[in-house]
C-alpha cells in the first residue's frame, strides 16, 4: 500500500509509517490531522461549524485514500478544497455553458499532418505564471486570456501578462455580474469591439470582485497585434492537439470533486457525469499529456497546473476549445517581456524515480531477505539491501522513505 500522508500537505506531522487510510481508522489520529490541516489553512470555526467542516474533510480525505488506490498515474492529497461545503467550490469555477454547444468536427484542412510529438510552450518561457481567480467565479477571463498571451508572444516576441480584470468588469457590464460566470469567447468579442485592444495585470490589476469597466482609463498592452475574433477548434484531441503546435488554447472541461484533490500525475477522471464547468488553458501536450494552466494559484495541483491523460476523454476537455485571432500592427512592442512561469513538466511525478545515493561497504555482499533483515548486516550492505545511510542524501526531489529508499515523495 502507498503512504497518502506524504501526498497531503502535512506530512511532516504524521509519521511516514501511517497510511492516510490507517489515520482515518482512529478517530484521534483524524482530529489530530484535521487540526493540522486547519492550522496549515489558517481556519478557524465556531463549534457548531467546526463538526461540519470535520465531516467534510473526513469526507475528503476518505476520497483522497480511495483516489491513490486506484490511481496508478496521478496522486491526491488534502488542499484548500478538502474542508469547503458544494456552493463553496462552485465559487472557484465560472463557466456559463449556457446556449453553447461542443464545437463541429474538425475539418480535414484543419488538421496538421506534421505534428511534432511533444510541445511544451512553458519550456519556451511563453506562459505567465500561475494566477488565482480566488473565490469569484471568473475561470472565463482566465481562460481566454490564458489563450491569448502564448500566441501574442508569438507574433510580438514579448510575453505579457494580460489582464482578466478587463474583461471581469467590462464583458458584461451593465447585464450580470462577471463572478457569476461567464463565457471565454466573450472575452475575444469584447475586444475586438473595442479596436482589438486589453490591458495589462500591471496596468489593470485583479482583483476577486467584478467592478465598474475602467478600460477608456488604461492604456492598451495589444502593441504588436489586435484580436480581431476568435477561431473554435474542432471537438477532437487530434485537432486540439494540433492547434497547439501554434500557441496555447482556452479550453473547458467538468470538474469534479475528484479533479479539485489531484496533486500532480497524469490524471484520467471517471467521475464526471454532468458538462463542462471551468475554463483553462491548455499550455502543451507530451505522448502521454495535455498539459493545463490552472487559475487556483501554485499551492493546488502540480504547482497550480494539471496533466491530463493522452487519448482519454478528460471530462469533455477537446470539445468548447478556441483561441484568438490577432492582426497584426506596424507598430513593436518595445516593453520588456512579463515574468515567464518557472514550471517544468518533464520534472513532474511521473518522470522514472532517480538511482539511491548508496553504496555497499561491505565487499561480500550477496542479498539476502534473512540476511537484510538484520540490522548489522544491512548497515554493511546498504544498497545490495535497497537501504540507504541515514546520514546519506537523496537527489533533489526525493525523500528517503521508510525502507531506506530515495524516491518521489508520492511513490514512498
Amino acid at each position: 500500500m502507498k503512504i497518502f500522508i506524504a501526498l497531503c500537505l502535512l506530512a511532516t506531522t504524521l509519521s511516514l509509517e501511517h497510511s492516510l487510510r490507517g489515520v482515518l481508522r482512529s478517530p484521534q489520529e483524524t482530529l489530530k490531522l484535521y487540526g493540522d490541516y486547519k492550522a496549515k489553512e489558517h481556519l478557524q470555526y465556531k463549534d457548531s461549524e467546526d463538526r461540519m467542516r470535520l465531516m467534510l474533510f473526513r469526507s475528503n480525505a476518505e476520497l483522497v485514500a480511495q483516489a491513490n488506490e486506484e490511481s496508478d498515474s496521478a496522486v491526491f492529497g488534502l488542499n484548500f478544497f478538502s474542508a469547503m461545503t458544494e456552493d463553496e467550490k462552485r465559487q472557484y469555477l465560472g463557466l456559463n455553458i449556457t446556449g453553447h454547444l461542443p464545437n463541429s468536427a474538425p475539418l480535414s484542412a484543419d488538421l496538421m499532418t506534421d505534428v511534432p510529438e511533444s510541445k511544451l510552450w512553458t519550456d519556451e518561457e511563453a506562459v505567465t505564471a500561475v494566477k488565482n481567480q480566488g473565490s469569484c467565479g471568473s475561470c472565463w477571463t482566465f481562460g481566454a486570456v490564458g489563450g491569448l498571451e502564448t500566441r501574442y508572444q508569438q507574433v510580438s516576441g514579448k510575453l505579457r501578462n494580460f489582464a482578466e480584470q478587463e474583461y471581469l468588469d467590462c464583458v458584461y457590464e451593465g447585464k450580470r455580474n462577471g463572478c457569476n460566470g461567464g463565457w471565454p469567447d466573450d472575452c475575444y468579442t469584447y475586444s475586438a469591439g473595442k479596436g482589438g485592444r486589453l490591458a495589462s495585470t500591471a496596468d489593470y490589476g485583479y482583483t476577486p470582485s467584478d467592478g465598474k469597466c475602467k478600460s477608456s482609463s488604461k492604456p492598451d498592452a495589444m502593441i504588436a497585434a489586435k484580436i480581431s475574433g476568435y477561431q473554435s477548434v474542432g471537438r477532437t484531441e487530434t485537432a486540439n492537439i494540433a492547434a497547439l503546435v501554434a500557441g496555447s488554447l482556452s479550453v473547458a472541461f467538468e470538474v469534479t470533486n475528484y479533479f479539485q484533490q489531484y496533486s500532480g500525475g497524469i490524471i484520467k477522471d471517471t467521475t464526471c457525469r454532468g458538462r463542462p464547468n471551468h475554463a483553462v488553458t491548455a499550455v502543451g501536450y507530451t505522448p502521454e499529456f495535455v498539459l493545463v494552466k490552472n487559475s487556483w494559484g501554485t499551492s493546488w495541483g502540480d504547482k497550480g497546473f494539471v496533466k491530463f491523460a493522452r487519448n482519454y476523454h478528460n471530462c469533455d476537455l477537446f470539445e468548447y476549445s478556441s483561441y484568438p485571432k490577432l492582426t497584426k500592427t506596424s507598430e513593436t512592442d518595445s516593453t520588456p517581456s512579463d515574468a515567464a512561469t518557472d514550471y517544468k513538466a518533464e520534472d513532474g511525478d511521473d518522470k522514472p524515480d532517480p538511482e539511491p545515493v548508496c553504496e555497499d561497504k561491505k565487499q561480500d555482499c550477496v542479498f539476502s531477505k534473512r540476511k537484510c533483515k538484520r540490522n548489522k548486516y544491512a548497515a554493511k550492505c546498504q544498497k545490495t539491501c535497497k537501504k540507504c545511510e541515514d546520514s546519506g542524501e537523496c537527489p533533489s526531489g526525493t525523500i528517503k522513505c521508510e525502507d531506506g529508499i530515495c524516491r518521489h515523495e508520492h511513490m514512498c
